[in-house]
């Protein structure tokens, strides 16, 4: 199923009366088609306006936009081709509000109408039915319903009962934009390392962590304080349907973090998948801030997820529900302030003498470059360990900085990923309501 909503018409509607502004500009850039165009036309559009005479730019660019599909149209023309593997389901949602989360539970409420005719009935099949979300953009291994089957399989055999969670890992390995010139494109190309470093060494390592400490025997409280909250993600999630019901489907602002978070709380069981998922990394500073921003939002109120599963059976103890609470506080602190703290007693460790200053070089060298360093050449690797659909280009090889300038660069990884959240902070103190653009649409 694909998920559209009237609010991308919506939008689309207020940019066309931006029409007169930019064709009106001296020079049209790519950078001001940002959003009304996809990202690999937006050049050309931009040429072809700037080439043609300027009385008429206007009815030129207007034209243009007018016959630029929406994604809703794309998808449509989609579903009426033929196929031979499972069909398409389109499902466009009015203009309700809410974000992701509200349009997957809006697909929820309608899976008994689509699936239905197919045989499949709640009551029946529901305690073997997964709810699997993906960005659209999104290219999974060709055997990944293979490997959620196993996954099912082999945790059924040994618990009795079918996971709550399965989760395939996302590698940000999906080239199909460069990545921009400049200080900005070093950051954004370092950015994608930082991710795939993230999903492999906290993502997949706390999903590792919690389904060993369900499955130990170690005392309550020693697994109380091991035990991580989890991090659901939303591009390669396969939720069990019954567990969703339970706390009433995704949970907003974001549909992976919450959902983690509530089933964490839960004590649920949780399993990776060996299939992967290859993802295209942000290539744009804005879509990356608000990325960092809306993970923030999602993930700065645990209590409130505490609170809504509060009435549902769970396998953890009320201390070890707010071990799991003030340990998300403590790592929501550590992202807003980490960074600054750590570089700041970096930079004053020489004044400790030379033992502490060496200690401080070294944490910043295995933490940055000798790291970075190793996901740069485990990249082409981990991308041919997947298989997708022929076509899917080669991992982000950093065309616009060479490799070393990008190992050099590491260190400052973690400060940008504070934009986004220090942004979001000085808008809600300002009074002002920050929008998640596409998020929304």
């Amino acid at each position: 199923m694909v998920i559209t909503t009237e609010r991308e018409h919506t939008a689309r509607t207020g940019q066309r009366h931006r029409l007169p502004q930019l064709a009106a500009l001296p020079t049209l850039t790519a950078s001001h088609l940002r959003g009304m165009f996809p990202a690999r036309r937006c050049p050309a559009v931009a040429e072809l306006v700037n080439a043609a005479p300027p009385g008429d730019r206007l009815a030129l660019l207007t034209d243009l936009f007018d016959t630029e599909p929406s994604t809703a149209d794309i998808v449509a023309d989609l579903t009426r081709r033929p196929t031979q593997h499972l069909p398409l389901v389109h499902l466009h949602q009015d203009d309700v509000g809410g974000r992701k989360a509200g349009q997957l539970n809006w697909a929820l409420d309608r899976l008994p109408h689509i699936l239905g005719p197919l045989g499949w009935h709640e009551d029946t099949c529901g305690d073997d039915t997964f709810v699997l979300v993906y960005d659209a953009d999104a290219v999974p291994d060709a055997r990944t319903l293979t490997a959620f089957a196993d996954a099912h399989a082999a945790h059924r055999a040994r618990t009795g009962r079918p996971p709550a969670l399965i989760q395939q890992q996302r590698l940000p390995l999906l080239a199909r934009r460069a990545f921009p010139t400049g200080t900005a494109g070093l950051l954004l190309a370092g950015e994608w390392a930082y991710q795939l470093r993230r999903s492999l060494g906290i993502e997949l390592a706390r999903l590792l962590l919690h389904q060993r400490l369900t499955l130990s025997r170690l005392p309550g409280p020693v697994r109380a304080v091991l035990r991580p909250m989890v991090y659901a993600v939303g591009c390669g999630m396969a939720v069990h349907l019954s567990a969703l019901r339970a706390f009433t489907g995704f949970p907003e602002p974001m549909e992976d973090l919450g959902t983690g978070h509530r089933l964490s709380l839960l004590g649920a069981d949780l399993v990776p998948s060996t299939a992967l998922v290859l993802d295209e990394p942000y290539t744009d500073t804005a879509g990356l801030a608000n990325l960092h921003a809306l993970a923030f939002t999602a993930s700065a109120r645990p209590d409130r997820h505490a609170r809504a599963v509060a009435h549902l059976p769970s396998a953890l103890s009320p201390t070890a529900r707010t071990a799991l609470v003030l340990r998300e506080w403590a790592d929501e602190a550590a992202w807003l302030l980490g960074a600054p703290v750590i570089a700041a007693a970096v930079a004053s460790a020489w004044r400790a003498g030379p033992l502490w200053a060496g200690i401080a070089a070294a944490a910043v060298l295995l933490h940055g470059p000798v790291t970075t360093a190793r996901l740069l050449a485990l990249a082409p690797a981990l991308h041919r360990g997947v298989r997708p659909p022929v076509g899917t280009e080669l991992p982000p090889r950093t065309r616009s900085a060479h490799p070393i300038a990008l190992v050099a660069a590491s260190p400052f990884q973690p400060f940008v990923r504070l934009a986004g959240p220090w942004r979001l902070l000085w808008a809600k103190a300002a009074g002002r309501r920050p929008g998640f653009g596409k998020t929304e649409r």
